[in-house]
């Protein structure tokens, strides 16, 4: 008589791969929108301004601040 071998599927909590995968362009789609709220209510913070938005590549010169003497 064969003995069956017992074989698990990997999970974090109740989230398994398969799940995951399901749910991953959702979540790519809600995260983009976050930040990219994040990013506007942000933009007239000045930290934010001359850290972040002002090292974007193409964009960053519209936020670039006048360097002080």
């Amino acid at each position: 008589m064969p003995v069956s071998k017992i074989v698990t599927n990997p999970y974090f909590s109740f989230v398994t791969p398969e799940k995951f995968l399901r749910v991953a362009p959702s979540l790519a789609t809600w995260g983009a929108a976050a930040g990219s709220a994040v990013l506007l209510l942000g933009s007239d913070v000045p930290l934010v301004k001359k850290d972040l938005l002002s090292k974007i590549p193409i964009a960053g010169r519209y936020w670039a601040a006048p360097e002080e003497n």
